[in-house]
């Protein structure tokens, strides 16, 4: 008997054992040897549905005590091992319960029955879970409480095979456990094949009789097919993979060599064969054959062969000839420029091959190259083998080979290795040569400024060969050979002015005028070409309106569009010696010229260089005149400036309106409906591009002001409109806004008259000036010297500075002192008494003469008489009065 344990029922009667502790030991134990009640319900199980464990009658226990029972404090349950493992027989459970009833405690026995009857495991489905475990060959034999796995038969067949579990044996009983379902499992029987449904394939329908055996070891069984006499066969049943069977036996009756080597299936009767036995035909592709009179055999060609004189039995179905290499089965061959042909030849297929007289021949349509084709199109090539004993005496295949053009121009880097040296393209790259595909080949065309056939030269490719790239000319490459461009800038013609007079009597009223003889008017070829010598050209460029110093590279520009772009070529520029005039007088050309790095010269650009004789009374015209359209300019321009600032702040006003209309208008936009009108302020007018330089003449000053007053007009009519869209109160708005418009309106007016007035007033002024400078009464005589300095404080040169001294502070009689010289050079043209002055103003400095002198000076030339002379001048802003 075993006990189940006080702590393992706590956890099933929980409210019970938590009063157990209470309980004294002593008044348990006076009841224990208390007769047990018996239960009066007996608890009913198959073997398949029995409890395996306690815990499946408890409950059993549990209800009795607390429906029959009061007070109970303890519970104990009492079984043996072995009555819940599904074993048939009758059990019973006892439980020993102690109860509480006031202060006395009782203990009572009560006893639970219950039955476990026997299940036949040999007739359960298969996957029951007490369903039998026997092996296929076994049979199954049902126990109490269990079963056996027994082998069926006599002799041999009625023991295990030695692969059992248990080997040897008849049953597994007293051999297996009883839960040993392993074991059963295991356990192998023999079984006959050749038993109804056994698993011999006997062909019984063709007599074959299948006999087994099984091995006395009890490695297994075994059977074979025997075919009744006087047929021949393994006896088996055919299969589909079988060939038909014919069994042939000699004139002695044994079968024929091919028949026992054949093993043919089922049961047949054999034929006859004639030849069986009869000695070996000698002659070659001969063979024994019958005949159907039943007479000796003789020996003759063999099937597929035909006889004749000449070759004797020779194949009379010729060779079939197949093409390698051939996918499709189309006989065509398709390949790319740059590929390498590969003979694949052909296969010859003939079942009755012989050798008498075979030859196979290839001939090519065209010459192979060594290396890859280079040639686009189709070539053909054509086996043949010789078959002198047909007609015709051969047999012939052909294969066309397709060359597909090769775009020369796609092939990467990574592809390079896969083509020959041949088909890569040789263009030249590096001077901006492109290749292009053409078909069956590719050129290469040089870029724009460039002159060659854009080819490398190809090694090994002689000129006109056939397979030579379009247009290759042996390989000259790109070579640069557009002219480079010059372009001038600044004036063309450019003009100086030079003073024109006759000594001091020329500078008198109604002198007679002194004419220039030949050898001094020469002088102006040795001045202008100084002065294109000491300041690079730069001089012939330099204008009153350079604000920076002006250099050679203002003067011209030259460019080379080559294959790696434009190249700039200006500080090449080189400036050539000025060539006179044949026919005009004091003018010249000069000559710029420049050559790229490939050699090529730019076609020569010419700059006419003049020079103006003027007298004292034609420079002071010319500079009144420049002054005036300067003045007039600037009065211009700074009224389209102020005009075009106020229209920007119109407009302005106008967007901040719109914006303010268009956000009141989401407020009010039913009644605007209702009333059908549009309150939109217009939209703004884009404000012109400012006038550029030397292009305003007024007209555009007169357009902005009326741009100006029709901003404003319409600023006004969207305040007005903005205002009644609001409120119907704003009158008072309104007009003022009106007052105001007009007065905008009329600003641009009073404006110019402003301008207008300050400009006629400093007019006035400079006429005065001008008069007081040349005398009261107007004559030239009257003090020729203060006018000649007045001049000379009102011009500068042009020339970048490069060195030259500022002019002497102590200089007399002109005012010197404030000459500022841009000259870069010391130039004899201009120069004083000693030659080469020390630049600014006309002569200033120039020599130890000073005065008026510095200004106007003879020219010094070897070999030539003196010649006043006068710088190119424009008036500076500083001497204008």
């Amino acid at each position: 008997m075993k006990t189940l344990s006080r702590s393992t029922l706590r956890a099933v009667f929980l409210p019970f054992l938590l009063l157990s502790s209470v309980v004294p030991s002593a008044s348990a134990s006076a009841t224990a040897d208390a007769p047990c009640t018996q239960l009066k319900t007996t608890l009913n199980y198959s073997q398949s549905n029995s409890p395996r464990d306690i815990s499946s009658v408890l409950r059993v226990v549990v209800e009795k005590v607390n429906r029959e029972l009061e007070g109970v404090i303890d519970v104990d349950v009492e079984w043996t091992g072995s009555e819940l493992h599904r074993k048939v027989g009758t059990y019973s459970i006892k439980s020993s319960v102690t109860r509480r009833l006031g202060d006395t405690t009782t203990k009572e026995c009560f006893e639970v029955p219950f039955v476990i009857a026997d299940t036949n495991e040999c007739e359960l489905p298969v996957g029951h879970v007490m369903a039998h475990r026997c092996h296929e060959s076994a049979a199954c034999v049902n126990t109490n409480g269990g079963y056996e796995c027994q082998c069926e038969g006599e002799d041999g067949w009625g023991k295990s095979l030695i692969e059992s579990t248990i080997k040897g044996k008849k049953s597994t009983a007293g051999s297996c456990d009883a839960n040993d379902d392993e074991c059963r499992s295991g356990f192998i029987c023999p079984v006959d094949p050749c038993q109804p449904n056994g698993a011999s394939d006997c062909d019984t329908s063709k007599g074959a009789k299948c006999v087994s055996q099984v091995f006395k070891d009890g490695t297994g069984v075994a059977y074979s097919c025997e075919c009744p006499v006087k047929t021949l066969g393994n006896g088996h049943m055919c299969s589909a993979n079988d060939e038909v069977p014919s069994p042939k036996v000699g004139f002695d009756g044994k079968p024929t060599e091919a028949t026992i080597n054949a093993d043919y299936c089922s049961c047949t009767t054999p034929s006859v064969d004639q030849c069986a036995g009869f000695p070996a035909c000698e002659a070659k592709n001969t063979a024994c054959k019958t005949k159907k009179d039943g007479s000796s055999p003789s020996c003759e060609c063999k099937p597929g062969y035909v006889s004749t004189k000449e070759h004797g039995c020779v194949d009379e179905t010729p060779p079939a000839l197949k093409l390698r290499c051939d996918p499709d089965s189309d006989g065509i061959t398709k390949l790319r420029q740059g590929d390498n042909y590969e003979e694949c030849a052909v296969d010859i297929e003939d079942d009755n091959a012989e050798d008498l007289a075979r030859s196979l021949k290839i001939t090519y349509s065209e010459p192979l190259p060594s290396g890859c084709l280079r040639k686009m199109g189709d070539f053909h090539v054509n086996y043949t083998v010789a078959t002198p004993w047909t007609e015709p005496p051969f047999q012939r295949v052909t294969r066309t080979v397709k060359v597909a053009d090769l775009d020369e121009c796609k092939i990467s880097a990574q592809e390079e290795s896969h083509f020959c040296l041949e088909a890569l393209p040789r263009c030249d790259i590096s001077a901006g040569a492109i290749c292009k595909n053409t078909p069956g080949s590719y050129t290469c065309e040089c870029p724009k400024c460039t002159t060659g056939d854009g080819f490398l030269p190809i090694s090994g490719l002689k000129l006109n060969d056939p397979s030579s790239p379009v247009n290759y000319s042996g390989g000259t490459g790109c070579q640069d050979n557009c002219k480079p461009e010059i372009t001038l800038k600044g004036p063309n013609p450019k003009v100086f002015r030079a003073c024109k007079c006759g000594g001091l009597l020329g500078m008198t009223k109604n002198a007679r005028k002194l004419e220039r003889n030949e050898g001094e008017a020469g002088n102006f070829d040795v001045d202008v070409k100084a002065l294109i010598k000491v300041s690079a050209g730069a001089e012939l460029c330099a204008t009153k309106d350079n604000k920076d110093v002006v250099q050679p590279s203002n003067c011209a520009s030259a460019v080379d569009h080559t294959p790696d772009g434009v190249v700039d070529l200006t500080s090449q520029i080189q400036v050539g010696d000025p060539v006179k005039h044949p026919t005009k007088k004091n003018s010249w050309r000069v000559p710029y010229n420049v050559v790229d790095k490939a050699g090529n010269r730019a076609s020569t650009v010419w700059r006419d260089v003049r020079v103006d004789e003027l007298t004292f009374d034609e420079l002071e015209t010319v500079m009144r005149e420049e002054f005036e359209a300067e003045k007039k300019k600037a009065v211009n321009e700074a009224v389209a400036a102020a005009t075009r600032k106020e229209k920007q702040e119109c407009d302005g006003q106008k967007r901040t309106l719109r914006a303010e209309i268009e956000s009141d208008g989401d407020n009010a936009s039913g009644k605007r409906n209702k009333r059908g009108r549009n309150n939109s302020c217009p939209k703004c007018e884009t404000c012109p591009p400012p006038p550029t330089c030397g292009e305003d003449d007024g007209k555009s000053t007169t357009k902005l002001s009326n741009e100006l007053r029709n901003c404003k007009t319409d600023l006004t009519n969207a305040k007005r409109s903005g205002a009644r869209a609001t409120s119907a109160n704003d009158s008072d708005s309104d007009e003022r806004s009106n007052i105001l418009a007009s007065l905008e309106d009329l600003f641009p007016l009073f404006l110019l008259l402003i301008v207008g007035c300050s400009a006629v007033g400093l007019f006035v002024l400079v006429l005065q000036r001008a008069k007081s400078a040349l005398g009261a009464d107007g004559g030239k005589s009257a003090n020729n010297d203060a006018r000649a300095a007045d001049l000379a404080k009102s011009v500068y040169y042009h020339s970048p500075r490069h060195g030259s001294q500022p002019l002497s502070p102590d200089v007399k009689n002109g005012g010197n002192d404030r000459m500022k010289t841009r000259s870069s050079q010391q130039s004899p043209l201009f120069g004083g008494v000693g030659g080469v002055g020390g630049g600014g103003r006309v002569g200033a400095q120039g020599g130890a003469q000073g005065g008026v002198q510095g200004v106007f000076s003879p020219s010094q030339s070897v070999g030539s008489p003196a010649s006043y002379s006068l710088s190119p001048i424009t008036p500076s802003r500083s001497a204008r009065r």
